[in-house]
């Protein structure tokens, strides 16, 4: 298993409020995007991804990932929302603030994934970019039903509009998805910075750049975004399995 990464502010923010990090050992790799117009997003972000990663790297065998060693990755979900309310239990100027989460475990024959909020999860496999989770906005409930286009719901005003979010409510609730495990395939972890610019197409061809190593990739995938105006922080985790 590879796992890289990289985030950039973008042109137009005037800091980063995402976060991502990731665990060879323990086969996990996260990233959050603290909710922009809400106070401390970046503080949310950053408790969310510190969260995960110490649970995972505390809990697995010396010779087992955290998803082999019985691991649930809806219960890290919960985790790192607890996180996030705690801390705005301890000190009410922080009330308010949230993230979204992407998360994905690896165990020797099966991922896991789960998410909240509109940072995605795609597969890229066989030349084919496959978007693996859906996002938590009213927006993508219309382009669902027919009631807006994709072209539309890209331009929609209303497009980062979430329903759900970590530190928004008690329960976090995250959709989660499990697949087998194929070895050569790439996972990409994405927050909306990456996907409002590029259209899917564009990801795919940089992520087919098999002459470049998947970290020169990550990079390419972010330099695109800047290109393309970089209006978001953006940020990026690539996982090989």
């Amino acid at each position: 298993m590879e796992i890289v990464g990289e985030t950039h502010r973008g042109h137009q923010r005037p800091r980063n409020e995402d976060r991502i990090d990731w665990d060879e050992e323990a086969g996990v790799a996260v990233l959050a995007d603290g909710m922009g117009g809400l106070p401390y997003g970046a503080e949310a972000a950053r408790l969310a991804v510190e969260a995960v990663i110490r649970i995972a790297r505390t809990h697995h065998g010396s010779d087992h990932t955290w998803l082999e060693s019985g691991g649930d990755p809806a219960d890290l979900v919960q985790l790192a929302n607890r996180a996030v309310l705690s801390y705005t239990e301890r000190d009410r100027r922080y009330e308010g603030m949230g993230t979204t989460l992407a998360l994905l475990c690896a165990a020797p024959d099966e991922v896991a994934l789960a998410h909240v909020g509109d940072s995605r999860i795609y597969r890229f496999s066989e030349g084919r970019l496959e978007r693996l989770t859906r996002d938590h906005t009213p927006v993508q409930r219309a382009v669902e039903t027919g009631e807006m286009t994709e072209a539309e719901g890209r331009r929609s005003p209303e497009r980062n509009v979430l329903e759900r979010a970590l530190g928004a409510v008690t329960w976090a609730e995250s959709d989660v998805t499990r697949l087998p495990r194929r070895p050569g395939e790439l996972f990409l972890l994405c927050s909306d910075g990456l996907t409002e610019p590029l259209e899917d197409a564009a990801i795919a061809a940089i992520l087919a750049e098999e002459d470049r190593s998947l970290n020169q990739r990550a990079q390419d995938l972010i330099e695109a975004t800047l290109d393309a105006g970089g209006p978001d922080n953006v940020s990026v985790v690539l996982v090989r399995t």
